[in-house]
């Protein structure tokens, strides 16, 4: 088991997983949460968030907040007292700005710590080795990346969305203000509770740009496609467009005719550039516009 220390320099344990035991028996012996946020908080001043609930019960939802680090002791202690009840717990896995809630706006601006819930997916073997891991059921894990130093929140939760399209993951929780289950604690939500265990890999915290540069991009959306087949739309006329602007010229085009001509707004659209607004007919009916400084057909 690998060890860990608190600020208040109690030792604590979090279990490796392939620790089978059946939960009733087991759960006096469960060791405090706290090295799980240290690992994840340490070095910030904030409010940490924790909440049980009967997932049996609808509205069926208790939440607390906890200075932090002032009395992570107690959140801890009273999330194990929960878990003691046959609640399931859950902690939010940033710090927030006020007691208040934990809503998206309430988070600190900046975190230490990456988040994946990897769920009913697979989290790839050549990404980065998780820092810490929470195995909150059979089959199921939560992976935490403690980076070098802090970063935008904002950053740090569009990164999650990468590891969570990576590992395909429950995305649900790759944002800020999400709640996962604390280590230490049991998972009621199954049939027969299962041991909610966790433990720190021993890999150093990493660099955020390595981390930028090891998980695969969000593709880019694709453009929709363009219509095909005649245009079913009314024919206009181009004469009174090209009365209302300055023409230079008729350009060549091989899907009808096309005037460049000086957009009206062309202070506003393009800083001045006189280049890229055209308008025009295709041959199957359909009008043509183009934007300013673009070359982009609309």
């Amino acid at each position: 088991m690998l060890a860990s220390e608190s600020p208040s320099g109690r030792s604590h344990q979090l279990r490796p997983p392939g620790l089978e035991r059946i939960c009733d028996i087991i759960i006096q012996e469960i060791p405090h949460p706290e090295p799980l946020f240290h690992h994840l908080f340490r070095g910030d001043r904030g409010y940490l968030v924790t909440a049980s609930s009967d997932l049996s019960v609808d509205d069926d939802w208790e939440q607390r907040s906890w200075r932090y680090p002032e009395r992570a002791n107690e959140a801890a202690s009273w999330i194990i007292e929960e878990a003691q009840r046959a609640r399931d717990t859950f902690f939010c896995v940033h710090l927030l700005k006020t007691a208040r809630n934990r809503r998206r706006a309430n988070a600190l601006d900046y975190v230490r710590a990456l988040w994946l819930d990897v769920d009913e997916g697979h989290y790839p073997e050549e990404g980065p080795g998780p820092t810490a891991v929470v195995r909150s059921s059979a089959g199921r894990q939560h992976l935490y990346f403690r980076l070098s130093e802090p970063v935008p929140a904002t950053w740090a939760e569009e990164l999650n969305g990468r590891l969570c399209r990576f590992a395909a993951g429950d995305e649900s929780k790759k944002c800020l203000s999400s709640v996962l289950r604390p280590s230490g604690t049991c998972n009621f939500k199954r049939e027969k509770p299962e041991l909610v265990v966790g433990y720190l890999t021993g890999v150093e915290a990493w660099e955020p740009g390595v981390m930028d540069q090891a998980i695969p991009p969000m593709p880019k959306p694709e453009a929709p496609p363009r219509p095909r087949g005649p245009y079913p739309g009314p024919k206009l006329e181009l004469g009174p467009y090209l009365q209302a602007v300055e023409v230079l010229g008729e350009v060549a085009d091989s899907l009808g005719s096309k005037y460049a001509v000086i957009c009206p707004w062309i202070a506003e659209h393009s800083g001045g550039d006189r280049s890229g607004t055209y308008v025009g007919h295709r041959s199957d009916g359909a009008d043509l516009a183009m934007n300013p400084g673009t070359h982009r057909r609309i």
